[in-house]
């Protein structure tokens, strides 16, 4: 069975912070807006207060080196950016 095309979305959260809602929210917004371009989107829990989003397996935001959430149009952009 051949590989289903498009980019693999995966996104860590941390659970024991409370991330899941976040998460959710913002994984419905690329979806609504990439659905077609995305082969897969796997949420993650973690712990430490992650929220570390990798695509294809290389890691382009982390919420820990760079302190904050990332906003969704930046995600969006840099998922289009690889497209």
């Amino acid at each position: 069975m051949p590989d289903q095309p498009g980019l693999a979305v995966r996104l860590e959260y941390c659970a024991q912070c409370g991330y899941l809602p976040r998460a959710q929210w913002m994984l419905g917004e690329l979806l609504a807006a990439l659905q077609e371009d995305v082969a897969s989107f796997t949420l993650v829990p973690g712990g430490g207060g992650c929220f570390e989003w990798a695509v294809d397996g290389e890691t382009v935001f982390s919420k820990r080196a760079s302190g904050r959430f990332p906003e969704v149009d930046e995600i969006m952009e840099l998922l289009a950016d690889r497209l």
